[in-house]
């Protein structure tokens, strides 16, 4: 098991594109984005609806491979609500 936080990827990246002016703000206060829930995985994306400042933002994790993406999103179900740097520190189970 490793912290989420030491995993490729993380924070997983928010916004709408390469020119969403909010990015940089979502890379530096983490503990501002509340996760809300997942949406759903893709291969190995995981696609989660956070909070940003009363905003509504879609994230995306890119997991290593599709075992990493299921484990991450399974902690992230169990601890919606809960900060991206507060999720930071919870453990995930490695890929089988």
């Amino acid at each position: 098991m490793q912290q989420l936080s030491s995993l490729s990827g993380w924070p997983p990246q928010g916004g709408a594109g390469p020119f969403d002016v909010r990015k940089e703000a979502f890379a530096s206060y983490p503990e501002l984005v509340t996760v809300r829930r997942v949406d759903r995985i893709v291969g190995s994306r995981v696609d989660i609806t956070c909070m940003f400042a009363k905003e509504v933002v879609t994230f995306r994790f890119f997991a290593a491979n599709q075992g990493i993406a299921e484990n991450v999103a399974e902690v992230l179900r169990r601890n919606e609500g809960q900060s991206l740097t507060t999720l930071g520190m919870l453990n995930v189970a490695d890929s089988e």
